[in-house]
């Protein structure tokens, strides 16, 4: 600020209307800073004086009427009636002091760019004075710029190309240098294998977004002052986040994260229609990228959002799991895979926890056309059913108390997979796990009278407590299991007693007797109890695929004749959500006029070529394969006893083998004899 100081000395006032008379000194300064003005011009009457190097002016020649007039380069000119001024009048010395100061009146700096201090030429600088005055000026080559005739306050207006706008009020201020930041930024998109350009990438910096043209160039405009995170997506590329810096110009590389290919039958090449395709950053490791193609004529599929670094793993029903290393910049285009047939047995979890006694069936799939084990991993015994029999590390099992490690499962499984034994994992799900029941009563399915727990008796002391098929805690609870199989190395997670009960009554009778978490109506609604099955299996078949392994369901064998009620097993609807499909079509289940057959216990060959026929019709065109189980146990409970030995077994085996449809066969016999397979059912190698 600058103030003007005039210091005014006269002899006598009276004396002040002649021409010449006491002295009169002044000096001028600066309003805003309070510095004297040199070379200010000031004028009284017929008089122009100037101040010296100290801003000081004097003079004998003045009268009281007098008007001093003050003006110095840019400062507001000043008029001075000496009359209204008080030391002027009131004085009675030989001198006279008044101060005055002089306002700035200019406003003058440089306009730079606010990242690189280059100055900005052409800047649009705006004061708008009032409604009907406006002062407009634009930015020298070096950025300069100069107002005059302005007022004390202001508001000063910054506009130029490429740059946020500026504004900012002023006051009682001369010089002002102005710092513009950039709100552009432009650059190219290239892929980072190839360097060729990406075009139709959006680039986004917070609410401001542009799209790469055909040279994946982009420019994104009016970005706002918080925003430091430039963001790009491109479909088949993995997005790319960065800071922006104090840059104007950034050129990014994309990294391809999608596999465009197509998956052939390694023998025939011919197309593969129904597959699970995922990446997973390790082995064993859950999915970061997920696809499914269903009934494709082609085999062709695209797999976003693939690492880096990681695996790919395909899994298609009927054939063996294929695993392949991501080559950064070499994802394969065509993905053979090779047909697997399993061929396998069962053991209980009591067998699996002793090596010297699973030793035997080891040996004989070693020995045998056998290449796969199914392991229950929950008790199947009465006294401790549904326990699980490894140390799980599932949240719930563990905070329940609900597993003990008799099974020392990865070494187990690290022995078989070095055998090139295919492991598969039972669980049981709704029935036969006591233990999650008593844990939790208010999962089970109760009596609607008595709130009870409701239970299947199928002999003296024999109790299958029955958990809730609605209950999404059970549901929760079995997935994390088989996600757990997975990941632990198993090949295969197979579910048991995905069904709700085996009702003997009406089904009315099932409706008015039994209590759900959500209420079940197999007379009026029984879509709904079809649909509670094949949700859970939606969600368990995508959860167990994403670990890296097959599903498969257990069904009753009556299921590939139709629909049933009032478990609600219909392969026809089941057959979209898993991998493998395992009708339990034992003969002995059968009664004598079943497909046409006098005593189907007596012709097992007949009733699994029947059954097997009428399944694959089932199933026709569905992602899932039919892999039935076959009955290597004689049952007492059959309307005939018959002694089941290899012919029988193998009679099974050969009417499964004739359907090219049917990807193997799994023998059971829930005491583990295997009085077939033991002594010439499966061929020897």
């Amino acid at each position: 600020m600058i103030a003007v100081s005039i210091l005014a000395i006269m002899a006598m006032l009276s004396a002040c209307s002649s021409s010449t008379g006491p002295l009169l000194i002044g000096t001028i300064r600066d309003a805003y800073t309070g510095e004297v003005i040199s070379q200010a011009n000031v004028r009284i009457g017929t008089q122009s004086l100037s101040t010296d190097t100290n801003g000081a002016f004097q003079t004998q020649r003045w009268r009281s009427s007098d008007t001093l007039a003050i003006s110095a380069p840019d400062y507001e000119p000043l008029s001075l009636p000496l009359a209204s001024q008080p030391q002027v009048a009131q004085s009675s010395s030989m001198t006279v002091t008044l101060e005055t100061n002089l306002r700035p009146n200019t406003l003058r700096g440089v306009v730079r760019d606010a990242y690189t201090g280059a100055p900005i030429s052409g800047a649009e600088l705006t004061i708008t004075l009032n409604v009907s005055n406006t002062l407009v000026l634009s930015s020298t080559v070096e950025g300069g710029y100069r107002f005059s005739d302005l007022p004390e306050a202001f508001t000063l207006d910054v506009r130029a190309a490429d740059y946020a706008p500026y504004t900012q009020t002023v006051s009682r201020t001369t010089n002002l240098d102005l710092s513009l930041r950039p709100n552009v930024l432009s650059g190219q998109v290239t892929d980072r294998f190839t360097g060729q350009p990406v075009a139709g990438a959006t680039v986004r910096v917070g609410a401001a977004q542009a799209t790469t043209d055909a040279e994946g160039n982009y420019r994104v405009t009016e970005i706002a002052a918080d925003e430091q995170t430039i963001e790009i997506n491109a479909d088949g590329y993995a997005p790319l986040s960065e800071e922006i810096g104090q840059t104007t110009v950034l050129n990014s590389v994309l990294r391809p994260d999608t596999l465009r290919g197509r998956l052939v039958d390694r023998s025939t090449g011919e197309p593969i229609a129904n597959a699970t395709i995922i990446a997973t950053p390790n082995l064993p490791g859950t999915a970061v990228a997920y696809t499914q193609i269903q009934s494709s004529s082609d085999g062709s599929f695209t797999l976003k959002g693939v690492p880096e670094q990681g695996y790919i793993q395909v899994l298609s029903p009927g054939y063996a799991k294929e695993v392949l290393e991501i080559s950064p910049g070499n994802l394969p285009e065509e993905i053979g895979l090779d047909r697997f047939v399993v061929k396998a047995l069962y053991v209980t979890a009591a067998v699996a926890s002793s090596s010297k006694a699973l030793q035997e069936y080891i040996d004989l799939i070693d020995t045998t056309e056998l290449n796969a084990i199914v392991i229950d991993l929950k008790s199947d015994l009465r006294d401790d059913l549904g326990l699980v029999y490894y140390d799980s590390q599932v949240p719930l099992v563990k905070e329940l108390g609900l597993s003990k490690p008799y099974i020392d499962i990865q070494p187990l499984l690290a022995q078989l997979k070095e055998k090139g034994i295919y492991t598969i994992a039972r669980i049981q799900l709704f029935s036969h796990d006591n233990m999650l029941s008593d844990a939790h009563p208010e999962w089970s399915i109760r009596l609607k009278e008595t709130g009870e727990v409701y239970a299947d008796y199928p002999g003296p002391g024999i109790r299958y407590a029955y958990l809730d098929p609605t209950n999404r805690n059970v549901w929760d609870y079995n997935i994390q299991l088989g996600i757990e199989a997975a990941m632990l190395g198993f090949d295969e997670v197979n579910y048991d007693y995905i069904r709700f009960p085996d009702w003997y009554g009406d089904k009315a009778s099932f409706r008015d007797t039994l209590l759900f978490s959500e209420p079940m109506d197999p007379v009026d609604n029984p879509d709904r109890m079809f649909e509670v099955l094949t949700e859970f299996m939606q969600l368990a078949h995508r959860e167990v695929n994403e670990a890296g392994a097959y599903m498969s369901i257990d069904v009753f064998g009556r299921v590939t004749l139709g629909p049933s009620m009032t478990i609600a097993q219909d392969i026809g609807r089941m057959g979209a959500y898993c991998d493998y499909i395992a009708p339990m079509a034992y003969p002995s289940l059968w009664g004598p006029g079943a497909f046409g057959l006098e005593s189907p216990v007596d012709q097992p060959y007949e009733v699994l070529s029947a059954s097997n026929a009428a399944g694959i019709e089932q199933i026709k065109d569905r992602y899932a394969r039919l892999r039935p189980w076959l009955q290597d146990h004689t049952d007492p409970w059959a309307y005939k006893v018959v002694k089941y030995g290899p012919d029988e077994v193998r009679a099974q085996i050969e009417a499964s083998e004739k359907y090219p449809e049917i990807d193997g066969w799994m023998l059971y016999d829930s005491a583990n004899v295997y009085r077939g397979a033991f002594n010439g059912a499966v061929r020897q190698k």
